[in-house]
């Protein structure tokens, strides 16, 4: 079917859902395809109108190919995931606390210690909402402390 055909049929309050259905595809799927045809809807005139660039695009099939120049606007999702990713895992590394969680492992020793119970549920409360072990936890803060106190 032509993209001028089903704009017609649209504007001519004939359902999108329906007409979708007609075309074997989703109705998002088909709203979609007209957008990157250039055509967006138009809430004053109560109709789907052409606003994209060059000529209007009534004789090209639905399910043929879409115009290069609307189809380069299409984002590269996985990209900009991997970048997103990418500048979160730099906030983190830079965090002091994160860095002293990944010290290289090391022969182990246990000792008791006695702290205030405050502190102790404090520790609780941390280390389950951020899944990192209690001695961990410990472990980082008293690597800064010694670390920022250079002994």
């Amino acid at each position: 079917m032509k993209v001028g055909d089903i704009i017609d049929r649209l504007n001519g309050r004939e359902s999108l859902v329906v007409l979708a259905k007609r075309l074997g595809m989703m109705p998002h799927t088909l709203s979609k395809k007209l957008r990157l045809f250039g055509y967006e809807y138009d809430s004053k005139k109560k109709k789907r109108v052409f606003v994209g660039e060059g000529e209007e695009p009534r004789e090209q099939s639905i399910f043929g190919e879409v115009p290069l120049s609307k189809a380069a606007e299409v984002p590269d999702y996985q990209k900009l995931m991997y970048e997103e990713l990418r500048y979160i895992r730099s906030l983190l590394e830079n965090r002091p606390i994160y860095n002293a969680l990944s010290e290289a492992e090391e022969q182990r020793a246990r000792r008791t210690f006695t702290l205030p119970v405050s502190l102790l549920q404090h520790l609780d409360a941390a280390s389950a909402q951020r899944g990192i072990p209690k001695s961990r936890i410990v472990e980082a803060a008293l690597r800064l402390f010694l670390r920022e106190n250079k002994w």
